[in-house]
């Protein structure tokens, strides 16, 4: 801190009268304590040094103070300062972000020093006006109660710099104190502030903003011999904004926000320059509503038409986000996400609701093939039969063997090998024998073999009468899980629906689904819905309604079915530009919105005022198969399993018959 005290220079005692932390000579010479807990209470105040301007500050407790002298910047080295600027150089290199050393060392003194009141002098209020806002943006620190106290004087302003006081800033932040006198040496000041409220100045170059006197300060006398009654504290300027504009990017999304051509009120459209669409949506009533509480007025962008966009590393971007960040909306809505490379750069508010991310994915169709005369059995159940059927064989075969009666002697293993194996097959499809046994003992095997066989041939036929007459479904990859074992491509309209997927925490099902998802245009995605086998995106809001459905046509539902659980769930925010004067109390509005239970009352109205209650009722069954789907024609895969059964039969028959007559043909030559 540089003290310096040179009479009669009065510098010292009006910034003493602005910073002085002693409370009760405050309310004494400060029109309201609101200036106390603005310019005082900040974390820490950033001071850019001026050499015409001396001073020292006159406080009780420790003011925490970062010094900025411009003309010292291109001298010091590294090792002298107190930051290592190379590394904040070397971030913006990387990223490709143009700097220079007012956006460099002001970046630094925001993210570092966590300045949140700033005092410019002189030429250095421009300087300071064109860059602060850019280092806004750059520092991941972010502070919503900026405040700036602007000084000069008439006597040093030089021709080719008249007029201080331009530029974006002068435009949207309510809390400027701009200190004016006529001379280096007076002792009488006028403290300035600026409209702020009314209309706003929508130009690429915005001109000089109206300021009016707040108070004015007798240095000399240390008291305030003027103010303006009309003024409170600077706070009413946020309490009503006398129809100050409030610019919403948006395109139709149903039901977080939409467009509607023939309802009224209409609202003006920059995009089209005229006043000829009504807005509505869960998120869109949110500022409706806020700007009846404070009297701002609602416009709207529909430039972007279809996507929500993203942000580069350098700083700028494209989509809803994009004109959120170029500053030409002030609020970008749609069921965004908690998306870090946007935060980096923007403020969000605080969480608007909940939704998930899942598809529409075909739907299982009904197995047909030739296993279905398998699926009756389980294969361990397969294996017992054909054990029980090789010893119902090996019995016959052992009992004809040693088999005697009257007419004749014992049988060869040939033949009895060949009678086991034939008696054993035709039991087992309950078929007769033409043998004729007098043997007890192969008739009590034979008995003993056709009732076994009837017991599996009874349970067989069951179980294949159930899988005829119930249909059995293929798997279906309707769970986050069965999704990525299927490798299903999934699709959506813009890469946003991945972006918030954190790459390093993500678990490997999540990450596998990243690399499957692609992205293509509405029409495609509305053709491929009645044809491909693919999953497409649909949204599911935290009361129970989908959105995202209306690229998929009514007549592709029937093949489609809803996944029962999410790919990933998110909570949805609002973007709005770094610096935003109404974050605070949007965010404030926006508990006292969730705490009365209207966000469930919204989308509930909403829904049912603008969308289809049958199709989302239709779309949300379909997460439970059906099985009422009626007569079905038979095709050749309903008998594909009898007739390569028959076919094999036929080809086993024809061999061994060609098989006999070439043995027949042999013992002839013989």
């Amino acid at each position: 801190m540089i003290s310096v005290s040179i009479e009669p220079n009065y510098w010292s005692t009006l910034l003493s009268f602005l910073g002085e932390r002693r409370f009760q000579k405050l309310i004494n010479h400060i029109i309201s304590p609101y200036l106390a807990r603005s310019f005082t209470d900040s974390h820490s105040i950033c001071i850019l040094w001026h050499p015409a301007f001396d001073f020292y500050l006159e406080t009780v407790e420790p003011l925490p103070l970062i010094i900025m002298d411009q003309q010292r910047w291109a001298n010091y080295s590294e090792t002298e300062d107190v930051y290592n600027y190379n590394r904040k150089r070397s971030e913006f290199e990387r990223n490709g972000i143009p700097y220079n050393d007012w956006t460099l060392r002001l970046t630094v003194a925001i993210e570092q020093s966590h300045c949140e009141t700033f005092i410019a002098f002189q030429e250095q209020i421009s300087e300071f006006a064109r860059c602060f806002y850019l280092s806004s943006i750059y520092s991941i620190w972010r502070s919503l109660r900026n405040r700036f106290i602007l000084i000069y004087t008439e006597e040093l302003i030089k021709k080719d710099h008249e007029d201080y006081l331009r530029g974006y800033i002068f435009q949207d932040q309510p809390n400027i104190l701009v200190v004016v006198s006529k001379y280096l040496n007076s002792s009488t000041f006028d403290i300035k502030t600026n409209r702020f409220v009314g209309q706003r100045n929508f130009g690429p170059n915005p001109g000089p903003v109206e300021f009016y006197i707040y108070q004015r300060f007798d240095a000399q006398q240390k008291k305030i011999t003027w103010e303006n009654l009309m003024i409170k504290s600077l706070s009413e300027k946020l309490k009503n904004l006398q129809g100050r504009e409030v610019v919403i990017g948006i395109f139709d999304y149903k039901p977080f926000m939409l467009l509607d051509y023939d309802r009224q009120p209409w609202f003006f459209n920059r995009a089209e320059n005229k006043s000829i669409v009504s807005i509505d949506g869960t998120e869109v009533r949110l500022m409706l509503i806020f700007c009846e509480l404070h009297n701002c007025t609602i416009q709207v962008d529909t430039s972007e038409s279809t996507d929500w966009g993203d942000i580069y590393p350098n700083g700028t971007g494209y989509g809803l986000v994009g004109m959120v960040l170029d500053r030409r909306n002030d609020y970008g809505i749609g069921g965004m996400y908690l998306w870090y490379e946007a935060y980096q750069y923007m403020d969000m508010t605080h969480f608007l609701g909940r939704s998930g991310v899942t598809c529409l994915v075909p739907a299982p169709q009904r197995l047909i093939s030739w296993t279905l005369l398998l699926r009756p059995f389980q294969t361990v159940l397969w294996l017992g039969v054909m054990l029980c059927l090789l010893l119902e064989g090996m019995a016959l075969c052992v009992t004809r063997r040693w088999e005697h009666s009257s007419d004749s002697g014992p049988n060869t293993w040939t033949g009895s090998v060949i009678f086991g194996c034939i008696t054993t097959f035709k039991l087992f499809v309950n078929q007769s024998t033409s043998y004729v046994t007098r043997s007890v003992a192969l008739r009590t095997v034979l008995v003993a073999s056709y009732m076994i066989d009837i017991i599996l041939t009874t349970v067989y036929s069951g179980g294949l009468a159930a899988i005829l007459t119930l249909p059995t479904l293929e798997e279906a990859a309707d769970s986050r899980q069965r999704l990525f074992d299927h490798k299903l491509i999934w699709t959506g309209t813009s890469q946003a629906w991945i972006t918030t997927i954190d790459e390093g925490s993500a678990d490997p099902v999540l990450l596998g689904l990243m690399e499957h998802y692609r992205v293509f245009d509405a029409g495609l995605i509305s053709a491929f819905s009645h044809s491909e086998q693919m999953g497409f995106v649909v949204e599911r809001l935290q009361f129970g309604h989908l959105g995202n459905t209306e690229l998929i046509a009514n007549d592709a539902l029937k093949r489609l079915k809803l996944m029962v659980d999410d790919i990933y769930f998110a909570f949805t925010v609002a973007f709005v530009p770094r610096l935003w004067p109404h974050l605070n109390t949007y965010n404030d509005f926006i508990l006292a919105w969730h705490s009365s239970g209207l966000d469930k009352f919204w989308e509930w109205k909403i829904s049912a005022n603008y969308m289809n209650a049958h199709r989302q009722n239709r779309i949300v069954a379909s997460q439970k198969p059906t099985l009422d789907i009626g007569p079905v024609k038979l095709g050749i895969d309903n008998f594909i399993g009898l007739i390569l059964l028959w076919c094999f039969g036929m080809i086993c028959s024809l061999l061994i018959f060609l098989v006999e007559l070439w043995t027949k043909r042999n013992a002839s030559i013989l």
